[in-house]
């Protein structure tokens, strides 16, 4: 198999990961800005890069058996995002969003999320131009 190159699958894996994860965490800064007025409401992160730090640096092992316990690093694509309640001591006096904080995690996510979806659809394009006989 392939693993350089035009078909490095995981490649494609990671960005399609990254574009689910933004659009997940799209959702999720929306809903708190949505509920900046709700007493009581408490603020949500959803973690995703720091389950994956030093991920790519550790040695990936072979199950051999389906009861195996997994070994190493994890497939991008196995990987999940995990909601937590985001840990601030901001105060606005009905709750803890930090509507500025919000928007400019709302202008990241939308900045990052656009550069995945472009990477993806330039991959795409590669791969359907080398398909159709297409060079550069």
């Amino acid at each position: 198999m392939i693993k350089t190159g035009l078909l490095d699958y995981n490649r494609l894996n990671t960005l399609k990961k990254a574009v689910q994860v933004y659009a997940t965490r799209h959702q999720v800064t929306a809903q708190n800005i949505s509920n900046v007025q709700t007493s009581g409401y408490r603020a949500q992160k959803l973690k995703f890069e720091e389950m994956l730090t030093g991920a790519g640096h550790r040695l990936q092992g072979q199950q051999t058996h389906e009861g195996h316990l997994s070994l190493g690093r994890r497939d991008i694509a196995s990987a999940q995002a995990e909601l937590v309640e985001a840990d601030s001591n901001y105060d606005n006096g009905i709750n803890n969003v930090d509507i500025d904080e919000e928007m400019t995690e709302l202008a990241t996510t939308d900045l990052s999320y656009r550069l995945a979806t472009r990477l993806l659809s330039m991959r795409y394009n590669t791969l359907r131009g080398a398909i159709k006989g297409r060079v550069g």
